[in-house]
């Protein structure tokens, strides 16, 4: 049977060609396989050298590969330098047409070079922006005396921010913080482990060009502050008097603080009321808890005020808490610990970093408490709360 179709074929001019064109096709489909170690991810049959195809001279190169964690450390020597304002040079960059004699950061500004992380933008601040934005003595509140600029250098070589700027830092204190995470990282660089080189490079190339972005998200956790609902004392007495021990010293200072020592923030106290005071309605088009007008706009109006550094420190806090009001304690009472105006109400916490994970972690505390503790989760997340909210702290102070 085989051989009458085989005959038929040869005999066939139409046939034969119909076949061999899918025989041709078939030996060059490529085959799809799991990318493996390595491997790549398709394969190809072997074919004759003349069906194979030629590589372009004009092809460009694959992009390089940027992403940081995992990579080997490339640097024996960490160090810091006297440097210029970013601004400065940035500027004397420009006009040299580059820097040989910078690192080109190992950091991507987004997934691989890309946008396609969350809130990451590639564009670059202007000169202006970045004076604006990083310089510290721009804000009102400061005395006015220079401030001494460091870089953070590798080998000698000044280290960049993810889009080019430099790594440069307006604290001695700052700059030697920030070379000890990186001479820390041996044999491979892990990026969870250098806080500080992530908020100051979101400082830097982030804020510096979109502060309105970090703006909003700030001010987006006061409607629905974690510190403004409390538990029914009627069916949790004992987690109700922690969280009335950590949050009512916060309140009473925040209402002299933005409220004008008149308007304290709003408060629900248990589920039922936490709903129904949050919820939208026509005299309330936005969701959250009906703080009064004088403490938004005042809220405002103070985080407006900030430079870069005091902001990326604002975020950090304010997102671990899921608290404007921890964040700003920390932010508000670093400020204040300059001054000495006994006008000024002191802020809530002594001890700002420790008093400020205790107050972002009642709950979850007491639940601990109750419940015991699962290794590696609960002390996880007590870790990252605590090594963020310090890192913030001292980057602010």
């Amino acid at each position: 049977m085989n051989r009458l179709i085989v005959s038929a074929i040869r005999r066939s001019p139409r046939l034969n060609a119909c076949v061999s064109s899918r025989v041709a096709s078939s030996v060059v489909a490529p085959v799809v396989l799991p990318n493996v170690r390595g491997i790549s991810s398709s394969t190809t049959p072997k074919a004759s050298a003349s069906a194979q195809p030629q590589r372009s001279k004009a092809q460009a190169p694959p992009p390089r590969d940027t992403r940081l964690a995992g990579r080997r450390r490339f640097y024996k020597v960490v160090g810091i330098e006297p440097a210029s304002p970013p601004w400065e040079i940035m500027g004397k960059k420009e006009e040299a047409g580059g820097d040989s004699s910078a690192v080109d950061s190992p950091i991507s500004a987004g997934v691989d070079g890309t946008q396609s992380a969350t809130g990451v933008t590639t564009d670059v601040a202007s000169s202006e922006s970045l004076r604006v934005l990083l310089d510290p003595n721009s804000s009102g509140d400061n005395d006015g005396s220079a401030t001494e600029w460091f870089n953070v250098t590798l080998d000698k070589r000044t280290l960049r921010t993810p889009l080019g700027h430099p790594l440069t830092v307006p604290s001695s204190a700052l700059a030697m913080a920030i070379a000890t995470e990186w001479d820390a990282q041996d044999p491979t660089i892990i990026p969870a482990q250098m806080p500080l080189t992530t908020m100051v490079c979101t400082a830097i190339d982030q804020i510096s060009a979109h502060p309105q972005i970090y703006r909003d998200n700030i001010l987006r956790y006061l409607k629905n502050d974690t510190t403004c609902y409390l538990t029914d004392p009627q069916e949790d007495r004992v987690l109700y008097r922690k969280q009335m021990r950590a949050w009512e010293d916060l309140h009473e200072w925040a209402q002299e603080q933005i409220g004008k020592g008149k308007h304290a923030p709003a408060r629900a106290v248990g589920n039922d009321e936490g709903l129904i005071m949050s919820r939208a309605r026509k005299s309330k088009p936005g969701a959250g808890l009906p703080h009064p007008d004088v403490l938004l706009t005042q809220a405002e109006a103070w985080v407006n005020s900030l430079d870069a550094w005091q902001l990326i420190g604002l975020q950090t806090v304010t997102v671990e808490a899921k608290s404007f009001l921890v964040g700003m304690a920390v932010v508000r009472g670093c400020e204040l610990d300059h001054r000495i105006d006994d006008s000024i109400s002191s802020p809530p916490y002594v001890d700002a970093g420790a008093e400020a994970v205790e107050a972002s972690r009642v709950e979850e505390e007491f639940n601990i408490d109750q419940w015991g503790l699962v290794e590696g989760g609960h002390d996880y997340d007590r870790l990252n709360c605590s090594i963020n909210i310090h890192s913030a702290t001292f980057l602010v102070a």
